[in-house]
């Protein structure tokens, strides 16, 4: 397969559900090629030229790749087009769990805060019902968002596409940039303002979930808590940034950077797990009731499935791009 069919299967195929990639772009190469011979034949012209002049001819009868993935894909893609739909299906299967989990875990921890009495039974209702509309609202925020951007990129195509026949498609408006390579950067990007929010954490006040009487509008994190873990903190965010830098500068998974990546989230879980578990992480005022271990484990558990389901997803992305 030449660099320019290997191209023109790439845009093909970056419209449509990643797992029916591989086969479909397996079958439309077969296609071009069984083409491409049947036009050289027993030709007395082999040259490289030629043949690259009929392969060219090819591709431009078989027309325009998005038209043509089209055919292939089973289920309409209106609201999110074509060109998004990976990235919001990721952002999706990414974040939605992350906020899910640190709603539930913050829901639970303000019941108890502003109710020490409260049963835990009795606070897993209201938690699923907040849990819930974040998870709705998230929803909402992605789709718009990325429906939005979806809808200034393609209008200009859009016009175009209008103002001219469909047979005058060339392979001159194949766009030659890397799905796998726009897609990686697109999640770098995401998961660099997700660090960022992180980063902030300790500076929220409690006001920002209305329970700032409990603590005098203070942060959430206990003032006592020693500098270094507050430091070790950033400098395992700072880590897990750099290797988000390294993702979208390079535009490419690498199992070497994935195994990075892993190791300091692990890392950092551990030193997450160790800091909950032996000091009052959170301010006493939030936390000063008896079920206090029960937050803290709670916590450590939230902590642990983000990082294993950050690992998976990762481990996709790899298996994805080594198609």
């Amino acid at each position: 397969m030449s660099a320019l069919t290997e191209i023109y299967v790439d845009n093909v195929t970056r419209h449509l559900p990643e797992d029916s990639r591989p086969d479909i772009a397996a079958e439309i190469t077969a296609t071009i090629d069984d083409m491409v011979d049947a036009r050289l034949g027993e030709g007395v012209d082999e040259s490289p030229d030629h043949t690259a002049a009929v392969e060219r001819e090819v591709l431009e009868e078989l027309g325009d790749p998005v038209a043509l993935s089209r055919e292939y894909s089973n289920s309409p893609q209106h609201l999110i087009g074509p060109n998004s739909y990976s990235l919001y299906i990721w952002a999706l299967r990414w974040v939605l769990p992350i906020v899910g989990l640190i709603s539930l875990v913050a829901s639970i921890t303000v019941t108890f805060a502003t109710d020490p009495k409260t049963e835990l039974g009795a606070a897993i209702g209201p938690a699923v019902g907040n849990t819930v509309n974040a998870l709705l609202t998230t929803f909402a925020v992605i789709t718009i968002i990325i429906a939005l951007g979806d809808r200034k990129r393609d209008g200009g195509a859009s016009e175009s596409l209008r103002k001219r026949q469909p047979t005058t498609w060339s392979i001159d408006d194949l766009d030659r940039r890397d799905s796998h390579s726009k897609q990686i950067r697109a999640e770098a990007a995401l998961g660099l303002v997700f660090i960022v929010a992180l980063a902030t954490i300790p500076f929220i006040p409690t006001t920002l979930l209305y329970v700032g009487h409990l603590n005098e509008g203070g942060t959430f994190i206990n003032p006592d808590l020693g500098a270094g873990w507050l430091v070790g903190y950033w400098v395992f965010l700072a880590l897990m940034a750099v290797v988000e830098i390294i993702k979208f500068t390079t535009a490419s998974a690498k199992p070497t950077v994935a195994l990075i990546g892993g190791i300091i989230d692990v890392a950092m879980a551990v030193f997450l797990t160790i800091a909950l578990l032996t000091q009052p992480v959170l301010h006493p005022e939030l936390t000063n009731t008896a079920n206090a271990d029960i937050q803290q484990i709670i916590t450590v558990i939230a902590i642990w499935i983000i990082v294993i389901w950050d690992q998976v997803s990762t481990w996709r992305i790899y298996r994805r791009n080594r198609r």
